[in-house]
């Protein structure tokens, strides 16, 4: 069969599915009646799985702080010190760790 000319910078092929976005949901199709498709598994896969517990991110350690956040480590990059001049801007006491 041919392709159907172009319709609004489209080609639509008459090889193509009526649906083509429904054809993941097959209980949105017209003619199955809701309710009767059930998604592929088993139910115990549907279950919200339990993640890793959160709230503990936080370990302190001074030499990571200073490290990371400290003076030394704002002044050496464009991007710190623009931090540090908006930390004085805004009146800030202290500019860094």
């Amino acid at each position: 069969m041919a392709a159907l000319g172009p319709v609004w910078g489209r080609s639509f092929s008459l090889l193509q599915r009526p649906f083509p976005l429904l054809a993941n949901r097959p209980e949105l199709l017209p003619g199955r009646p809701p309710g009767l498709c059930r998604p592929p598994g088993a139910p115990w896969t549907l279950q919200q799985l339990r993640g890793k517990a959160r709230g503990n991110e936080y370990q302190p350690n001074n030499w990571k702080r200073k490290k990371t956040h400290g003076w030394t480590r704002r002044i050496s990059t464009p991007g710190g010190i623009a931090v540090i001049l908006r930390r004085m801007l805004k009146g800030r006491k202290s500019l860094s760790h």
